[in-house]
């Protein structure tokens, strides 16, 4: 072998040494969001985090500097399961049988059966908003966290589209400012609702949460004079 080559193995070594570190990674990102959702993110330590992905905290600050990066990366991977699971739904047969109107609802009831209606998820988002205002969350994790974020409107706007051409939907609307609205509503309420009942009008009893987002999805679906 001519002197400065590398053999295989050793080419393969730098490979295998980054699929570890990012398997290692996964698994903090899964304990982490564990944690966060039932705890909130200023009551997990970092010390708590790295137990529960059976790592050394030094290993842990290596691979994420700090808390708020973790939350971002949490953050990134809760939105990214949703959109997996928008992809499975709008290739599915029953979500082709829907008009326009049909499709749309069926998006917005996903989102709160996958989010807005898991304990934590609500306060989880409202606790990073709040760490990426403080500027503690680094520009690359926001970048990430946002495209993740913008994925959904697609399915959400052709549903719309579609409404519009098959008659579901009598209204026309600035779409993206309807999307960003409701988006922001549903998750104010969830926000609201996470909080639990602070005063004596408050009534979060039965199936009071699913039926304070189920209200304002149908206000937004009948807002688009949505027909048949």
């Amino acid at each position: 072998m001519a002197s400065g080559s590398q053999s295989h193995s050793e080419q393969a070594l730098p490979s295998a040494q980054a699929s570890v570190a990012a398997l290692a990674d996964a698994r903090v990102v899964e304990c982490a969001a564990g944690l966060f959702l039932e705890q909130g993110i200023a009551s997990v330590k970092m010390t708590d985090i790295a137990d529960a992905a059976d790592v050394g905290v030094a290993t842990l600050y290596r691979h994420f500097s700090t808390k708020a990066s973790i939350a971002a990366a949490v953050a990134t991977v809760l939105w990214q399961r949703l959109e997996d699971s928008y992809e499975e739904l709008v290739a599915g047969e029953r979500y082709r049988s829907l008009d326009g109107a049909g499709r749309l609802r069926l998006l917005l009831d996903l989102y709160c059966t996958e989010h807005l209606y898991r304990p934590g998820f609500a306060s989880f988002i409202d606790e990073l908003d709040r760490l990426i205002m403080e500027d503690a969350v680094s520009e690359g994790a926001i970048s990430a966290y946002t495209q993740t974020l913008a994925r959904p409107y697609a399915h959400y706007q052709a549903a719309y589209e579609l409404g519009r051409s098959d008659g579901s939907i009598g209204r026309q609307t600035d779409f993206a400012l309807f999307y960003r609205s409701l988006a922001h509503a549903l998750l104010s309420v969830a926000s609201k609702l996470s909080r639990g009942e602070v005063l004596p009008s408050d009534d979060f009893s039965g199936a009071a949460t699913h039926d304070e987002l189920g209200c304002l999805i149908d206000m937004a679906i009948r807002s688009l004079d949505v027909r048949g």
